[in-house]
């Protein structure tokens, strides 16, 4: 092997930083008009390629860009290696539990979101003029990838306008998401079929079932048996080599293994990493901060190379002629519209709102970085012309800037019901927190607001004849496996050391979550036991009392762990330790009750009277833990507006 001059070493690494250069500039100036940066990166690599610079200037474009294969070759590669990790990062994007959650709608979406694109794009490949492609003679791959680049969803777009719009905790943002991701698999899946049946150059029926078969059998396998492998050879690693380094280097290799599998079983390369992403998303010791060392190689450089590679390649000067843009229209026309109406009945058959319904056909519309991987990969194997390669490429950055504004006009119209709320369900703490650790411990806290909240649903529902009873019932999980989510987010800060100034905020939040889950404990085994309190007698009469004067002592408890103002801790811990009246009212009921020693009345009375009195302790321990803390941020804003000036620091 020849090794590289000093010359060539230098023209190659000129390439790299002024691609990288004007990538991420263009990148930059995207997210100030809020959007995607991977727009921006394309934009910039145009600029460098034949659509402008090497238009106006071609000797300059030509003495940065040289006609070298061998450095083209290495562009290629370190553009094929951050291809492979973008795709890996998009698979641990992919959350099982959220596609389990709202799983029928979901499904709905997306298949109403696929089918009618795909019908388009393949009846479009069916009657693409012969010039187009690049075998006239064979069109069912083609046109298979035509159908695919319709149908995708890009999950980045639709994950930002949920977050800016505050929608990506209630149903309708977790119905997208879930579509989004279904969405993604079932494109690699179809591109893995057709790119197979291309390469093979086998159009058989026997051909297609075998591609279709080998994409079937290695999702199959990974999920019944790579999986649990995998989660055990994890549990042996954490042990054997701890540490989010370590970790990432597990991840690289594990995607890049899949990759060589589908490669075996003649299916695409990408195929394989993204599957090993969603497998390596699955598994409970994964550290959040491998996963972020690698998104930040590939958000600041492996992904603005790439994008950036693209849009070099693209030169806009081969759709300006009519008959070329008159089909990028049509294609852009077809893609919107079918993406639209096919989300549109998928969302009404699921029986959601009108402007749901709108809010997710625009949104879905957004095709973005995946689009463009799968057409680049398409153009690599020589299954797409430069021209057609143009028009996804453009089709792709045009859907993603169209569909931000409508969707986001759409979700201003939809008011989330606070029956559609299911309490069972915790909102789910965005993963992006973790790289600002004060940002985190606030979600966290937030989060366990809002299941304090939920322990008032037992105190509405308590006594046989209440009308909240539903309320409660449709609690379908214990408080302890909802809370459990709160309380491993806390444990994964403290064990990666993201926040060590911030330790006594952390303790706080973790024994105060202990606390709530005693207290839904006690709370529950009151509600259970309410039920069999005879109406008649005088317990079943004043329980509704009862239940009210816990109600309000929760919402005390709400102000004081909110640290509302100075006295919000000191009247809860005064009203836990002088409620006397309540307890004694209980324990004369209590002590009036008729009914035998070995009766089930007396046995539910006696569990009431304690849950009553265990309810009153742990709120009065709440109180305890919140008090400090309030003293403690008093005396800072006292320091603060005290009228003293900050001392200065003496080094």
């Amino acid at each position: 092997m020849k090794a590289l001059s000093p010359e060539e070493i230098a023209s190659y690494l000129t390439q790299l930083a002024v691609l990288l250069a004007v990538s991420y500039i263009g990148g930059q100036i995207m997210k100030r008009f809020k959007q995607p940066a991977l727009v921006g990166n394309i934009l910039g690599g145009m600029l460098i390629g034949p659509s402008v610079l090497g238009h106006w200037l071609p000797k300059l474009q030509l003495s940065i860009f040289k006609p070298d294969q061998n450095q083209a070759n290495m562009l290629s590669a370190i553009a094929w290696v951050g291809l492979l990790l973008f795709l890996m990062e998009a698979g641990l994007d992919v959350k099982l539990d959220v596609l389990r959650r709202n799983g029928k709608l979901s499904v709905l979406v997306s298949a109403g979101g696929i089918i009618l694109p795909l019908i388009c794009g393949f009846v479009l490949g069916q009657h693409l003029p012969e010039q187009m492609l690049v075998h006239p003679n064979d069109r069912l791959s083609l046109s298979l990838f035509l159908g695919v680049s319709m149908a995708i969803s890009a999950l980045p777009p639709i994950a930002m306008i949920l977050r800016e719009k505050k929608m990506i905790r209630n149903k309708v943002g977790q119905i997208a998401l879930g579509a989004a991701m279904l969405d993604d698999v079932f494109a690699w899946v179809l591109v893995a079929v057709s790119t197979g049946l291309y390469l093979t150059g086998s159009f058989s029926v026997l051909a297609a079932a075998k591609s279709v078969g080998a994409a079937v059998l290695f999702l199959g396998l990974s999920f019944v048996v790579g999986r649990p492998l995998l989660r055990r050879f994890m549990q042996w690693h954490n042990e054997f080599a701890p540490g989010a380094s370590a970790q990432l280097s597990v991840l690289i290799v594990f995607g890049i293994t899949g990759s060589l599998i589908t490669i075996w079983l003649g299916l695409e390369s990408a195929f394989g990493i993204f599957v090993a992403g969603i497998l390596l998303a699955s598994l409970p010791m994964l550290q959040r901060n491998a996963v972020n060392a690698l998104s930040l190689i590939i958000s600041s450089f492996l992904a603005p190379l790439y994008f950036g590679l693209a849009g070099l390649r693209l030169n806009l000067w081969d759709v300006l002629n009519w008959h070329t843009f008159s089909l990028l229209l049509l294609v852009i026309s077809l893609a919107f519209v079918g993406k639209l109406i096919g989300v549109y009945l998928g969302a009404w058959a699921g029986g959601m709102s009108l402007w749901e319904r709108l809010a997710m056909g625009f949104g879905m519309n957004a095709r973005g970085g995946t689009e463009i991987i799968i057409a680049t990969l398409c153009l690599s194997i020589g299954l797409l012309t430069r021209e057609l390669y143009s028009i996804i490429v453009v089709m792709a950055i045009v859907t993603v800037i169209l569909s931000g504004p409508p969707m986001a006009w759409a979700l201003g119209h939809i008011r989330t019901k606070k029956e559609e709320i299911d309490p069972s369900t915790p909102e789910f703490l965005i993963d992006e927190a973790l790289v600002d650790p004060h940002q985190a411990l606030d979600l966290a806290e937030s989060e366990e607001l809002r299941l304090a909240e939920r322990l008032r649903f037992y105190c509405r529902a308590m006594g046989p004849a209440s009308p909240h009873r539903e309320e409660a019932d449709s609690i379908r999980r214990p408080f302890s496996s909802v809370a459990q989510a709160v309380e491993n987010y806390l444990q994964k800060i403290a064990s990666n050391s993201l926040c060590p100034n911030t330790s006594l905020q952390l303790i706080r939040l973790q024994n105060q979550l202990g606390l709530l889950r005693y207290l839904e404990d006690s709370l529950r085994m009151l509600y259970v036991s309410s039920e069999k309190i005879p109406e008649s007698g005088s317990f079943g009469k004043n329980l509704a009392t009862y239940a009210e004067r816990l109600d309000f002592l929760l919402v005390a408890m709400k102000d004081a762990m909110k640290h509302k103002d100075s006295t919000s801790a000191p009247t809860l811990l005064s009203l836990t330790e002088n409620d006397g009246e309540l307890m004694a009212n209980v324990r004369n009921d209590y002590l009036r009750d008729e009914s035998g020693p070995d009766s089930p009345e007396r046995s539910a009375f006696f569990q009431v009277a304690h849950g009553f009195e265990q309810t009153l302790w742990l709120l009065n321990r709440i109180a305890l833990l919140a008090q400090p803390i309030i003293e403690m941020e008093a005396s800072c804003k006292t320091e603060l507006t005290g009228g003293r000036s900050p001392q200065p620091v003496v080094a």
